[in-house]
C-alpha cells in the first residue's frame, strides 16, 4: 500500500474535482503535509479517516494502493468472520485484507473488527486444526497473514502528536503468542497512546526491568499460556512490586482463568479488546 498520495489520487478514487480536495486539504478537513516543493502530500491514514467519517464512495480504491474491491461490499461482522476463517484457510491475504479494511471504511471501531472477526476466525482455525480438520500448515500460514496484515494497519496509524500516555507491554515467559500482543499495542495506539511492544516469550525480570526504565502509564500484559502458574504468579508479584511512579496493569487473555485472576488484584482484566478500549480511553480522558 501506498504511504502517501495526491490530492490528484484521491480526487480520481472518489470521483471528486481536485480542486474540491485541495481546498479540504487547506481547510483541515483532509489532514495534509506538504513536501519540500510545497506538494500537498496525504498519509494514507488521513484518506481512510476521511472516508470513513464522510462516507464518500470509493470508486477506484486501486490508485490509492488498497485492493481494487475495497469499499464495495458492506460487510456484516458475522459474515465477514466466516469469510475471513475461510480465507485465511485458503492461504488468500488479498481477500482476508479487503474484508478487514471493508469493515474499518464501514465506521466498525477496530477493536469490535478484531475481537468479533479476526480473533474468532482464528479461534475457528486453532478448533479445526485440533479436531485434525485443517492442516498445521493452515492454521500457522493463518496467522502468518494476520501479523502481516497488523503491520500493515500499524503502520497507518501515525503516533500521536500529544499522546494519553506511554503504554507499554508483552506477553510473559513461554507464551509466544504474537497476534494478541499485537492488537492490544494497535488498538491502544489508536485510541492515541504512544505505545511501545516489547515482545514475546519475556520473562519477568525484563519486563519489569523494562517498566522501570521507561515508566509508563499503562503496562499490559498479554497471556495466551502459562506454562506454571506458581512461577506466573511469583513472577507478576515481582513485577507488580512498588515502584516510585503510578502504574495501571492492563491483563486480559484465554489463559487467565477467574481462579488465576484473583490471585492478581493489581491488575485491571480485559474480557476483550472492546473492553481495552474503553479503559484506555478512561486513563486517558
Amino acid at each position: 500500500m501506498k504511504a502517501q498520495v495526491t490530492p490528484k489520487q484521491l480526487a480520481r478514487a472518489i470521483q471528486v474535482s481536485e480542486s474540491s480536495i485541495k481546498r479540504w486539504c487547506d481547510q483541515g478537513t483532509i489532514m495534509t503535509v506538504r513536501t519540500a516543493g510545497g506538494h500537498r502530500r496525504i498519509a494514507l491514514a488521513a484518506v481512510l479517516n476521511f472516508l470513513r467519517e464522510n462516507r464518500y464512495e470509493l470508486v477506484r480504491p486501486e490508485l490509492l494502493g488498497l485492493p481494487a474491491t475495497a469499499g464495495r461490499t458492506a460487510w456484516v461482522l458475522d459474515r465477514a468472520q466466516a469469510a475471513v476463517r475461510d480465507a485465511l484457510l485458503a492461504g488468500d491475504e488479498d481477500q482476508t485484507r479487503r474484508i478487514l479494511f471493508d469493515l474499518y471504511l464501514a465506521r466498525h471501531r477496530l477493536a469490535t473488527i478484531l475481537d468479533e472477526v479476526v480473533a474468532r476466525a482464528l479461534h475457528e482455525i486453532g478448533d479445526r486444526w485440533s479436531c485434525g480438520e485443517a492442516a498445521v500448515y493452515q492454521e500457522r500460514r493463518g496467522c502468518e497473514i494476520c501479523l502481516r496484515l497488523l503491520h500493515e494497519l500499524r503502520t497507518l496509524t501515525p503516533a500521536p502528536s500529544v499522546p494519553r500516555g506511554l503504554a507499554m507491554g508483552g506477553t510473559p515467559e513461554g507464551d509466544g503468542y504474537q497476534i494478541p500482543n499485537a492488537m492490544v499495542e494497535l488498538v491502544l495506539r489508536l485510541q492515541g497512546w504512544d505505545t511501545v511492544s516489547l515482545g514475546s516469550g519475556l520473562p519477568f525480570d525484563t519486563l519489569r526491568a523494562g517498566l522501570a526504565t521507561h515508566r509508563p502509564q499503562l503496562f499490559w500484559l498479554s497471556v495466551s499460556h502459562i506454562r506454571d502458574e506458581r512461577a506466573f504468579l511469583t513472577g507478576w508479584n515481582e513485577l507488580c512490586a512498588p515502584l516510585a511512579f503510578p502504574v495501571v496493569f492492563a491483563t486480559g487473555g484465554q489463559a487467565l482463568l477467574k481462579p488465576l485472576r484473583t490471585q492478581m488484584p493489581q491488575a485491571s482484566f480485559c474480557r476483550d479488546l472492546q473492553e481495552l478500549e474503553m479503559m484506555a480511553e478512561t486513563l486517558g480522558a
